[in-house]
């Protein structure tokens, strides 16, 4: 009877601990968390790696379709083509922060 008590109670301890959450968890910051989907980007080689450059209210540019946790996928401006792009061809992500007027 005692090991059958026993075993209830280290059964529920078990499960309120599992189950209580601490907080909620920001999502954690990678390199192509620069990126959102659906963005305008300006993409250009350079030195056979990508820079991406990503400005608000871009009037036109590549489609930022799919960001993976090593790759993002971009849609050309006219739709016809989407590239993958490994995280280890991107020399750099730039964000252009324009001043309003």
């Amino acid at each position: 009877m005692n090991t059958l008590r026993f075993s209830v109670v280290v059964a529920t301890l078990l499960l309120a601990i599992t189950t209580t959450s601490y907080g909620q968890d920001k999502p954690k910051k990678t390199f192509l968390s620069a990126l959102k989907e659906g963005q305008l980007v300006s993409v250009k080689e350079v030195a056979g790696r990508y820079e991406i450059t990503a400005m608000k209210n871009a009037p036109v540019g590549s489609k930022v379709l799919e960001i993976g946790t090593d790759y993002v996928v971009l849609e050309d401006p006219a739709g016809v083509m989407e590239t993958r792009i490994h995280v280890t061809s991107i020399k750099s992500i730039i964000r252009l922060k324009l001043l309003k007027e």
